[in-house]
């Protein structure tokens, strides 16, 4: 069957718009692959947080990239006033894979009292909606390989990283009241595909005051004390 010249034509015309609405969509895919788009901190009157604008992702589907990555995040300022867990929760678009950001921190401790450590853990939602990274699902501090490896020796507060799928815990010093790391803390968090957000839970672990210790030690010797004067009491009653 023969068809007019202009039916020809408009197929052609077809064939070619779809050609290049795939070439638009391949490529929208690609600049937004893995690119975490926003990150907002959940106000709880624990702290104060300055977060930097989120810059282009440089480098998409970058996992396993040894060292810092080029995609950064920067976290100003975490200024605590008391003891307890900030929130910050980021927007993530869906990606063909993994990509791997730095998060760069500037914490200070206004809360009264030195820390022993400092604990920072991955999962979803904020406040008490927050529930902790399952095993496996692809968003981590860099694990399993973890040949990115935190960095917070920052003016010396902490010596040691305990590090895990979704949980690093710095430690092995003091961060004193008034104290703010140089250079600023940082780790890395893969990105996996599949998920829209997720959240960064991080909290310092205050030393008890001297008081408080100083009374528990006292009480625990007045216990011992008089389990050990007991039978003496008993024995001179008798």
């Amino acid at each position: 069957m023969n068809h007019p010249p202009y039916f020809s034509m408009t197929l052609d015309r077809i064939a070619t718009g779809l050609a290049f609405t795939a070439i638009l969509l391949m490529l929208s895919t690609s600049v937004h692959a893995g690119e975490i788009t926003s990150w907002a901190w959940s106000p709880t009157g624990i702290a104060s947080v300055a977060l930097d604008p989120v810059p282009a992702v440089t480098a998409l589907n970058n996992d396993d990239v040894p060292g810092v990555s080029s995609n950064g995040l920067l976290v100003t300022q975490k200024a605590y006033f008391s003891i307890g867990p900030v929130d910050i929760e980021f927007v993530v678009e869906p990606s063909s894979g993994v990509t791997e950001y730095s998060i760069f921190e500037g914490v200070d401790n206004g809360t009264g009292i030195p820390w022993s450590s400092y604990r920072i853990e991955l999962g979803f939602g904020v406040g008490a909606g927050f529930t902790p990274s399952p095993s496996g699902d692809g968003l981590d501090f860099d694990s399993p390989d973890f040949n990115s490896p935190p960095d917070f020796s920052g003016s010396g507060f902490f010596t040691t990283v305990a590090e895990s799928e979704d949980v690093l815990v710095a430690s092995g010093g003091i961060f004193p009241l008034g104290g703010f790391p140089t250079p600023l803390y940082r780790f890395n968090i893969d990105v996996p595909d599949g998920i829209t957000s997720f959240t960064i839970r991080q909290q310092p672990i205050g030393i008890p005051e001297p008081s408080t210790a100083v009374l528990a030690a006292f009480a625990l010797a007045g216990i011992a004390l008089r389990r050990k004067t007991a039978p003496i009491r008993s024995a001179l009653l008798d």
